[in-house]
């Protein structure tokens, strides 16, 4: 298996299943995933996924949070982890369609202590108008600095920008505008969340008011000053329906907040309300802004949550174990954590109070209640910032703790790989007139058996094309070169795998060559593959119109065993009819009006 060393240039290689490579489709979808070069990673960490059609992405997200785009290429793209990100399955939307990661990226923490210290007492030195602060955080400009949104209890919404990176300081708060630059007001109690619902790159916010609704704004840029202007729709109209009409007050002041919590690519709205019940609602389709609304959310024996009235929730995973979990500020100003149930679970388990130093209950009751949290890591040292909202509308700033151990992944949750036996350093390719040259290097090896080479013309179907054996078990560094001289017009795709004694295989990143001019000047070459075959074996003629060509195939001695004339073009098509041969090495002979070419070839 691969793995890379964090000094490397390309990022660690973690054991993935063949499954969990796949492309889940969700729409009609340009892009493909092949590979993603990580199963866990820490925020801010680079994870780089190989594909087809990734340079012309609208954005990435992992459940509804952008993740900046580092670089793409046509066969890979560079995403960087957000940091308040909680495990999922990243999702890839360009405007043809959407792909998702087969499996979920954990989320690793540096600490999984339940314990946040108190930091401020007043975050950005305002008072909210009207009192009663909702936070949410996110770089929502794109900048690379923090911005702190504040909803309001008289309907507006502040926003405060980090004053430099990693710093613990935000400026003068300036209030949030709607497109045609009023000042953007749902009326009275705004509580934010920060989301990409429809993947196109621009942030939502959605923000629930007073009566229970449930508003829509999007930003009207990614960038610059339309960052901070946004259009108006309503997402959910008083969200929950005649059902708890008998409740007092139960659908007032909604915080929603957003998640994938069953793992099937679409996104969740939890929404928290008067009552101390949550609502929950899925997306109807990927990207969609329609939702189906799914009921209250339950305990895993049953019982309907309920953390006190006015609960405001937040979706994460705090201590990195693959699980959501989900803290509820309440109006008694406590803050209640609860951790999913089982993995991918739509029930939860209550995990009990945060606390400020272990014991002590968190309490925001000196300052009027109300808490609502949201969380990032404000100076960049790997342990979460809890930010609170209350009632006298001053935000609080809380530091976790720092845990004597990292957190372990709870059964079902994540598989926890061992130690992977390979250290892959670098994997790059070269073209020349002679054709393309692989290649690659190892810092370490344990119980490597094999490297296969793996050729595409399209970037999606890959076949092999050479095997060559592994150093097995060395601590020393190991290069290796391949040489592909069967090469095409146009663009060629390269991808390792790289098998283990007992069988187990990894994809590298995959590696995209364009001929040269002077290769390209050659006249077509037939190729064969894969050049180690069983059963089957394929043939071609890379950047040339069909034509007529006889295909031969001998014994090392040069006694033919198997002819037959076939029409022969860019598209690969096995031989048919091949007799069932002997184990051991042949001669494979293709004639054609340019020329005859002998290529040695492998039958298992």
């Amino acid at each position: 298996m691969f793995c890379l060393p964090t000094s490397a240039l390309l990022p660690a290689f973690r054991r993935l299943t063949l499954a969990g490579l796949g492309l889940l489709p969700l729409a009609a979808s340009a892009q493909t995933i092949l590979a993603v070069s990580r199963t866990q990673a820490a925020a801010g960490a680079t994870v780089t996924i190989t594909g087809t059609d990734l340079n012309k992405l609208t954005s990435a997200m992992i459940n509804g949070q952008p993740m900046n785009i580092a670089k793409s290429s046509y066969s890979s793209v560079d995403v960087i982890v957000p940091v308040a990100a909680a495990t999922g399955r990243i999702r890839l939307t360009s405007a043809t369609g959407t792909a998702l990661t087969g499996t979920k990226l954990g989320i690793t923490r540096q600490s999984s202590a339940v314990s946040y210290g108190q930091v401020s007492t007043s975050v950005t030195g305002m008072n909210a108008a009207g009192s009663y602060s909702t936070p949410a955080m996110g770089d929502i400009d794109g900048d690379g600095l923090v911005e702190l949104i504040q909803g309001q209890g008289d309907g507006t919404i502040l926003v405060f920008e980090q004053t430099a990176a990693k710093a613990e300081t935000f400026g003068a708060g300036t209030l949030l505008k709607n497109a045609d630059g009023t000042t953007l007001d749902v009326g009275s109690f705004a509580k934010p969340t920060l989301a990409d619902l429809d993947g196109d790159g621009l942030l939502e916010l959605l923000v629930g008011e007073d009566t229970g609704n449930i508003l829509r704004y999007e930003q009207t840029a990614a960038t610059g000053t339309g960052a901070l202007a946004f259009t108006k729709t309503t997402l959910f109209t008083n969200p929950f329906g005649a059902a708890t009409a008998s409740v007092p007050n139960g659908g007032s002041y909604p915080r929603p907040t957003v998640a994938d919590l069953d793992n099937n690519g679409l996104l969740d709205v939890l929404v928290g309300s008067n009552d101390g019940t949550l609502r929950r609602y899925e997306q109807t389709a990927a990207n969609a802004a329609t939702f189906t609304a799914l009921g209250q959310m339950k305990l895993a024996n049953g019982t309907v949550i309920d953390a006190g009235d006015v609960d405001k929730p937040l979706l994460t995973d705090y201590n990195g174990d693959g699980y959501l979990d989900m803290l509820l500020g309440n109006r008694a100003g406590s803050i209640v954590l609860y951790t999913q149930s089982a993995a991918n679970s739509a029930t939860f388990q209550l995990v009990g109070n945060l606390t400020t130093n272990g014991t002590t209950a968190m309490s925001l009751s000196g300052v009027g209640g109300y808490a609502a949290p949201a969380i990032t890591d404000l100076d960049g040292d790997g342990l979460l910032d809890l930010f609170v909202g209350n009632g006298n509308g001053t935000i609080q700033r809380f530091e976790q703790a720092q845990s004597a151990t990292t957190p372990t992944l709870l059964a079902g949750a994540l598989t926890n790989p061992a130690p992977l036996p390979v250290v892959l350093t670098s994997f790059t390719g070269q073209s020349l007139a002679t054709g393309n040259v692989l290649r690659w290097t190892t810092a370490s090896e344990a119980n490597s058996d094999y490297f296969e080479v793996e050729r595409s013309f399209s970037g999606q179907a890959f076949v092999k094309i050479g095997q060559l054996a592994a150093a097995g078990t060395t601590s020393a560094a190991h290069s290796y070169q391949f040489a592909d001289d069967a090469t095409a017009a146009g663009t060629s795709y390269y991808r390792l795998r790289q098998v283990d004694l007992d069988g187990t295989s990894t994809y590298s990143p995959i590696v995209t060559l364009a001929a040269s001019s002077a290769a390209v000047a050659r006249p077509a070459k037939p190729v064969a593959y894969p050049t180690v075959f069983t059963s089957e074996l394929n043939v071609a003629l890379p950047g040339a119109e069909a034509q007529a060509a006889t295909v031969a195939l001998l014994t090392a001695d040069g006694r033919p065993v198997y002819s037959r004339t076939v029409q022969l073009g860019t598209a690969p098509q096995a031989l048919a009819e091949l007799p069932t041969l002997a184990p051991g090495v042949y001669l494979l002979r293709i004639a054609t009006a340019a020329g005859a070419t002998t290529q040695r070839v492998v039958r298992n």
